[in-house]
């Protein structure tokens, strides 16, 4: 183990060391190489911390000569000038396509990685020294040969050392990107310059914003008031014009633009390539790819101790240039084509990326920079953000800081209001864009199935469907979100289009797609007597165990019980025995649950009383059969049946022209369950884990007015 005053000039000569096998590779002794290599690899282990799980790193003590060492080295401008050379003399020879010193170049790197760990000098020494612009260089050129397709006709032996070469450079790549992490942790400076480097110069963004003002003073051949000539075009130089946010005053937006001013000056052009890690996201896997979401998360993302209003700018930037825009969309069709799960690291960093975008009031601007132009309904990129939004809704405190506690965020931490201006612009995209589209399709698929059209007029394949119900899902579980928000609801009950628009879509889906029974030999529909709900009851009595059904409104006790819970979730059941090989008998998963759901969240002002308007506007537009029909049991569409019955429930609450209408219907030998028209007296509950039950309703005495003035326990 090096000793610590002499350390420096160890690594300094370790570094020529280093430099003088890239420039004069062959001419060296290769024994004093090898050893001159262990030497250094030893080095950068002794600046690096064990390897151990995310948490326990953070939390377990540092190593005191660890640290003073990584000081020593990191404080040391020598040391960033000597590697600063080695680098670029390993770059140079990488460039030209040499490929046997990838592993010295990456522990250069590594070893750098390693010392930012010193914070803010080093990170300001490894800028000044030009070694941040190598790295940049560096990582440009691994994109480059990582992205290169393998060799064809090649034999076994050029074909594994092919994708070793590859490997080499995905790890070279992942360390450049961990080192550009540690490089802008913490520093205000390096982390805006950084993204200048990676969405666009100060003087590239003044085609959005008021250009810089022109010098007054004539330009002289000397003296103090000389003037400065104007910047040139991508010279970095020159003063940054964000345009202000909506709600934030004159003052703070000029504190803001003179803090971005400050922080941009002294910005390095060398190797300025804008839009250079938009090819990451191909290249790398779901656990590969951490660094870069991270160092996104920490430029735009509220986290304890970050200037907010430089977030809010750097969120700005990103999306203002097409760099930027490109990379967040690979980085969102990297997301939807891994199939990342909801815990997973990536998924939730990008959820906060995304709360991010949100909150800057940019998510409407976010969805239309990832239209396609061609004839795509929604495009992948754009139901990944979907879904990262139904997350943010969902749980805005996803990502806690590992040190706070949960008491510490539910305090500390405000929770996300729902901009009233987000649900009516998806509203209008959804309907402008997708859902005469998806009618069009649906209704197609129940002509062929009648035999009134032919299957050759189905222009659509599976992979196709596959993409526009992805999105179609997305769509409506943001709208089920939407619509649990009570001053949202409110809006959204008097979009008549929107409302219509669902009616509409369940009442094509229940005409064109059949409901699916895994085991059709097994389940049936719950019996129709008053008797049945009276048995049940006596049984619970006698037995329990049996007074919990399986189905929550089933008034009998008796049926076999469902799948497990996991095989019940959203999604598909990729193990099931259906052979849906043909487009046109694509099923839609969920689609008519969650419009149920929208209604029946829809049907009630506060959840309690029943919103007359929307009663009638459904009665009227012949909403009430679809979704009586809907009252079945249907393996696509879990717990349905219960869905459907509440949401009746809300739209005969009251109107005796609605209770009419189904009265009728059931005249007419048209299945009607019990629980609709409430002749057994049980009411809807949802328990402690969510999910809907029944129980019986205590009668509730009331005056001549209606008003409840005592309860009477059955």
């Amino acid at each position: 183990m090096s000793s610590v005053p002499l350390i420096e000039e160890l690594v300094v000569l370790l570094l020529c060391g280093q430099e003088a096998a890239f420039s004069y590779g062959g001419v060296l002794n290769v024994s004093a190489q090898s050893t001159s290599d262990q030497e250094f690899k030893n080095i950068v282990k002794e600046t690096q911390r064990k390897k151990e799980t995310r948490l326990r790193r953070r939390q377990a003590p540092e190593d005191p000569l660890m640290v003073k060492k990584r000081e020593q080295l990191g404080h040391s401008r020598r040391v960033w000038h000597h590697m600063t050379q080695a680098l670029e003399a390993g770059n140079k020879e990488l460039a030209e396509g040499k490929h046997h010193n990838l592993a010295k170049v990456w522990d250069i790197v590594l070893l750098a990685r390693n010392l930012l760990a010193a914070k803010e000098v080093a990170q300001d020494l490894a800028a000044e020294e030009g070694f941040e612009a190598e790295v940049r260089r560096l990582l440009h050129i691994c994109i480059e040969h990582a992205s290169k397709p393998l060799g064809a006709e090649q034999d076994k032996a050029a074909h594994d050392k092919e994708l070793q070469t590859k490997g080499g450079y995905k790890k070279i790549m992942i360390t450049c990107l961990q080192f550009i992490n540690n490089l802008i942790t913490g520093n205000e400076t390096r982390k805006l310059h950084i993204w200048l480097h990676l969405f666009g110069t100060p003087s590239s963004l003044h085609a959005t914003g008021t250009p810089p003002a022109k010098p007054k003073a004539k330009p002289t051949k000397g003296g103090k008031n000389a003037a400065k000539p104007p910047p040139a075009p991508g010279s970095g130089v020159g003063s940054i014009s964000v345009p202000p946010a909506p709600g934030v005053s004159v003052a703070q937006h000029n504190e803001t633009a003179a803090k971005c001013n400050s922080l941009s000056a002294g910005f390095n052009t060398k190797h300025y390539k804008p839009g250079f890690l938009t090819n990451i996201p191909r290249l790398l896997q779901p656990d590969e790819i951490e660094p870069l979401l991270i160092i996104i998360q920490s430029g735009v993302s509220q986290i304890p101790g970050t200037d907010e209003s430089m977030q809010a700018v750097r969120c700005k930037l990103m999306l203002a240039q097409g760099s930027g825009r490109d990379l967040f969309r690979e980085i969102l069709v990297f997301l939807g084509a891994w199939e990342v799960d909801e815990d997973d690291f990536c998924h939730i960093v990008l959820t906060q990326i995304t709360e991010a975008i949100l909150l800057n009031g940019l998510a409407p601007y976010a969805y239309e920079s990832f239209k396609s132009d061609g004839l795509e309904i929604v495009t992948p990129a754009q139901s990944v953000l979907l879904k990262l939004l139904v997350s943010v809704y969902k749980e805005p405190r996803r990502l806690r800081h590992p040190h706070r506690t949960a008491q510490q965020d539910e305090e500390e931490t405000p929770i996300l209001q729902m901009d009233k201006t987000i649900p009516p612009f998806f509203i209008n995209a959804f309907r402008k864009s997708v859902i005469d589209e998806i009618i069009k399709i649906v209704r197609l698929q129940g002509e062929i199935s009648k035999g009134t059209k032919s299957k050759d007029e189905f222009t659509w394949s599976l992979w196709d469907l596959d993409r526009i119900y992805e999105g179609v899902y997305q769509f409506l579980e943001l709208f089920v979100l939407f619509s649990e928000d009570h001053e949202v609801k409110a809006d959204m009950a008097k979009d008549w289009g929107f409302v219509g628009n669902i009616i509409q879509l369940l009442g094509e889906m229940d005409k064109a797609i059949p409901r699916y029974l895994a085991s059709k030999d097994t389940k049936r529909d719950p019996p129709k007597t008053g008797a049945s709900a009276t048995n049940a009851t006596a049984a619970a009595g006698v037995n329990k165990e049996n007074h919990m059904v399986e189905r929550p409104f089933d008034l009998s006790g008796d049926l076999p019980e469902e799948p497990a819970e996991d095989q019940t979730q959203d999604g598909y059941d990729d193990d099931n025995d259906r052979d849906l090989v043909e487009p046109e008998e694509f099923t839609w998963p969920h689609v008519k649950r969650f419009c149920v759901n929208i209604m029946s969240n829809l049907t009630c002002i506060d959840d309690v009383i029943p919103n007359k308007e929307v009663q009638d506007f459904v009665r009227e537009h012949d909403g009430l059969v679809p979704i009586l029909n809907q009252c079945k049991y249907d393996d696509d569409n879990p717990y349905i049946r219960e869905y459907a019955i509440i949401c009746l429930k809300g739209l005969l609450g009251g109107n005796l022209e609605s209770q009419e209408v189904v009265r009728n219907l059931e005249a007419k030998k048209v299945e009607v369950p019990e629980e609709v028209l409430d002749r057994n007296e049980y009411e809807h509950l949802i328990d402690n884990k969510g999910r809907m039950t029944m129980s019986k309703r205590d009668r509730l005495e009331r005056n001549g007015n209606g008003d409840r003035v005592t309860e009477v326990k059955q």
